[in-house]
């Protein structure tokens, strides 16, 4: 039994695990476990994948109504009205679920059929120095990407192409946090690759340690930067893009290593190229605040930037400028590809931020608990420029102007099972619709005798 936030790392009798997004996916991983460890694989290694994308193609419908709802409403949020009007998103979702499909299928069949003679088959470099330079400072590499096209391919890639460091060639050490549910994808992976290290999703404390150890090894370490949680920092989706300025999670796992450990940054990309199983793999130039040009970027992050060589920005703003470039960089090709990226499914999921209201018998308990989380909300987000000293100061005046009501018992009021949805909303207009429903609420008793509460929330909405 493993025990809940022990970190462990996968090996050779790691047991399968159920997952349940759509339907019981246990018996393909069987199926998946048995064909890679059978040695089954090697009968496809020259093998046209056409038939895999029919297969595809054709159980795609069977499935369609799973997911369906979920995708459109995903794929209205993010796309203009003029695009979508154009286009039919019932093909899109068909598109994913074939994608799917087909990089299940691949990674089945095709995947194990990776090696250092085959790999430039399968899969073609691009940006490759980027990756030696980086690891000639023996720190490691910070490798962020997204669940985009084969991304598997970028792994499989770095695993079976050899690296010069110190004019030394040699294998590349890499590293892929697995998350619970798709440790099967990557147990046969540890049969055929001793270059290959596979830690699992833990606490973060313990999951940090063992990832600092394999970057002080000089290892390749890639992230997830879409495997986003509620709880994570929030930063914008796309900065610099008024429909996109939205805030998302991020992993801050990432963000702990570079900044604790130097580690250099190279992003990178898996891009479709004429089926599932050949792929473009780009690695970019290196992410690193302190090179960037403060006059080439916004007034805000120009701000920002000359505070953090001033050693002004607190650890949340650090860490929230790097994930802000990192995503700036990354998710325009989320966006580019629609149906090849898998996070979709779980957009709004993931990234919820909820202000709910269970059993509220006043004024005073409904306010607080606005207050805390829309704190709460303040304190684990950034966006270059805004004013958050000020605004946290208006919350504690507003906490302070509320504090009568706990004893004045004409402040009875009653809400249960209701909540306000901030997530996927800029700071401004998560703080306009919190502000709008918090004074559309008051009666006639709490406007006339608590009158500040409107002039500073009015006050909060005015700092934008």
């Amino acid at each position: 039994m493993v025990v809940e936030n022990q970190s462990r790392s996968l090996d050779k009798k790691a047991s399968m695990k159920i997952h349940k997004n759509f339907i019981d996916y246990n018996p393909l991983f069987r199926f998946a476990h048995y064909i890679q460890t059978s040695g089954i694989y090697r009968k496809f290694s020259r093998f046209p994948f056409y038939p895999f994308r029919l297969l595809s193609i054709i159980l795609g419908p069977l499935i369609l109504k799973k997911g369906y709802s979920t995708v459109e409403r995903a794929w209205k949020f993010l796309y203009p009205k003029q695009i979508i009007h154009k286009v039919n998103l019932k093909r899109w979702a068909l598109e994913l679920i074939s994608y799917t499909g087909d990089m299940f299928l691949d990674i089945t069949f095709f995947v194990p059929n990776h090696n250092f003679d085959s790999m430039n088959r399968f899969c073609k470099l691009e940006g490759f120095d980027e990756v030696q330079k980086a690891l000639q400072g023996d720190k490691g590499i910070l490798i962020p990407f997204i669940h985009m096209a084969e991304m598997y391919h970028p792994i499989s890639a770095l695993v079976h192409t050899k690296v010069k460091i110190h004019d030394k060639v040699q294998k590349n050490g890499v590293v892929i946090i697995a998350s619970k549910e798709n440790e099967f994808l990557f147990q046969p992976w540890l049969k055929r690759c001793d270059n290959l290290s596979i830690p699992v999703t833990a606490d973060f404390k313990i999951l940090s340690k063992e990832i600092e150890e394999h970057l002080i090894k000089n290892r390749s370490v890639f992230i997830m930067q879409d495997y986003f949680k509620k709880h994570q920092l929030r930063v914008p989706f796309i900065y610099g893009s008024k429909k996109y300025n939205f805030l998302i999670p991020c992993p801050q796992l990432l963000s702990f290593c570079h900044y604790k450990l130097g580690t250099p940054i190279v992003p990178c990309l898996s891009l479709p190229e004429k089926d599932m199983s050949r792929s473009r793999v780009k690695f970019f130039p290196k992410i690193d605040i302190n090179l960037l040009d403060p006059d080439k970027e916004s007034p805000e992050i120009r701000e920002d930037l000359l505070k953090l060589r001033q050693n002004k920005l607190n650890y949340r703003q650090q860490n929230g400028l790097l994930s802000l470039k990192i995503n700036q960089l990354l998710y325009p090709y989320a966006l580019k590809y629609p149906y090849y990226w898998q996070m979709i499914y779980t957009l709004f999921k993931r990234s919820s931020y909820k202000i709910e209201f269970n059993n509220v018998k006043s004024y005073y308990e409904f306010y607080t608990i606005i207050l805390k989380r829309l704190k709460t909300f303040i304190e684990k987000s950034y966006e270059p420029g805004r004013k958050d000293t000020r605004i946290l100061e208006i919350i504690n005046l507003l906490n302070d102007e509320i504090k009568p009501m706990n004893v004045d018992p004409k402040t009875k009021f009653n809400i249960h099972r209701k909540y306000i949805q901030i997530g996927l909303l800029s700071t401004q207009a998560a703080i306009n619709k919190v502000a709008s429903i918090a004074l559309s609420k008051r009666n006639h008793y709490v406007k006339q005798n608590y009158p500040k509460i409107q002039q500073l929330f009015l006050e909060l909405i005015n700092l934008f």
